[in-house]
């Protein structure tokens, strides 16, 4: 997971350039390195059913994380591509020759999976740190499953479950939402040593500018109330010359990392989805509510309980927006969601309605004729 992670933060620039071409080696490595890891899963998951030796409390726990893992990498992945090759399986030759599965029935795959792992795992964490997946992990990504299928219920449900959990909880003071220690964080990456720094500090944290700099978009600047508390705790202003500049600072540690992790999910995550679920089936009170809960924690008043449902949609894309900038790819696959990518002209000239997937990596259509067509525009 950490190394799929560091792949997706170091082609950041071939993303936000519009340049991805099915040729490109970032994106042969993206694919494989996703395959790759989804193959260690399958054969770890068939040995284990095999193993006789290992007791059914300890092989649950197992199994209910690698069911996890598998259906978050194929999550992350059919959003990305669409149509995909699906497998369970551990043969090679037959892997190399499968097809595509279509987006709907890769999702319903990935939820037998997710379920699977709800009945296995427990809301114990196998270690304190929180470095590995639990039952509330696998909760918020059946979630996001049921959104992606339209079934917002069942999203509202789950991502109800991960709100009133009571292990969890919106942290009071910012500055500490992306710390190791946060009461807000479902899962994080363990890195490499105690002082590593996280791919999030490595790519956003600068003093100066030079080679690939990131800056926050005047579009994301201008949403922020001037009293909006992610704006103090999560942005930074750096004066190079007579020029301001607006950076990432949600991870703060440039060197001497000693109390940062990279957050994969946090309670955050549960309370968008479910505030977007509530709209979808027209309760839009409730949804209010559920925004209001997080304008509160960041220093905001409430939104009036009358809006209408395209006022609550705006609110509910703005907040997201300010609540999750650079986090993964998090704003594009809400955008997508919503069939609101086009929104990205604004900041992205040259976007194009090809963009919404990534092309199938050139050197798999050669290997393997069965997952022809290319997607479309490539």
């Amino acid at each position: 997971i950490v190394h799929f992670l560091l792949t997706i933060y170091t082609s950041v620039e071939y993303f936000h350039q519009n340049s991805i071409e099915p040729n490109d080696n970032e994106i042969t490595k993206w694919w494989n390195n996703a395959y790759q890891n989804i193959y260690a899963i399958n054969l770890f998951i068939s040995k284990l059913n095999q193993s006789p030796s290992i007791d059914d409390l300890n092989k649950n726990q197992l199994l209910g994380e690698a069911y996890t893992l598998r259906a978050l990498y194929y999550q992350n992945i059919v959003q990305l591509y669409g149509a995909i090759p699906y497998t369970t399986s551990t043969d090679y030759k037959y892997n190399t020759t499968i097809g595509k599965t279509s987006e709907n029935q890769v999702l319903l795959k990935i939820e037998e999976d997710l379920l699977k792992a709800t009945e296995l795992l427990t809301y114990q964490y196998r270690s304190t740190d929180r470095y590995y997946v639990n039952k509330a992990v696998a909760e918020l990504l059946l979630a996001e499953n049921y959104l992606l299928q339209k079934k917002d219920e069942l999203a509202e449900i789950y991502s109800q479950k991960v709100v009133d959990n009571s292990l969890y909880q919106i942290e009071s003071d910012l500055s500490k939402t992306f710390k190791k220690t946060a009461k807000s964080t479902l899962w994080q990456l363990s890195l490499e040593q105690n002082t590593t720094v996280t791919p999030e500090a490595s790519l956003y944290v600068f003093t100066a500018l030079g080679g690939f700099t990131s800056t926050i978009s005047d579009k994301l600047i201008g949403l922020f109330d001037a009293n909006d508390l992610r704006k103090a705790n999560w942005i930074t202003e750096i004066k190079i010359g007579n020029q301001a500049y607006y950076g990432v600072y949600k991870y703060k540690n440039k060197t001497g990392n000693t109390d940062e992790n990279s957050i994969f999910y946090r309670v955050e995550h549960a309370y968008f989805i479910l505030a977007e679920s509530l709209l979808k089936q027209a309760k839009n009170g409730q949804s209010i509510e559920v925004i209001n809960k997080i304008r509160r924690k960041r220093g905001l008043d409430d939104l009036p309980l009358n809006l209408s449902k395209e006022q609550i949609e705006q609110n509910l894309l703005q907040e997201s927006f300010k609540e999750f900038f650079t986090e993964s790819v998090h704003r594009f696959y809400t955008l997508k969601r919503w069939d609101k990518l086009s929104e990205l002209t604004l900041t992205k000239p040259n976007w194009q309605d090809r963009y919404k997937q990534l092309p199938i990596p050139e050197t798999q259509l050669l290997l393997n004729r069965n997952l022809h067509p290319q997607n479309t525009g490539y």
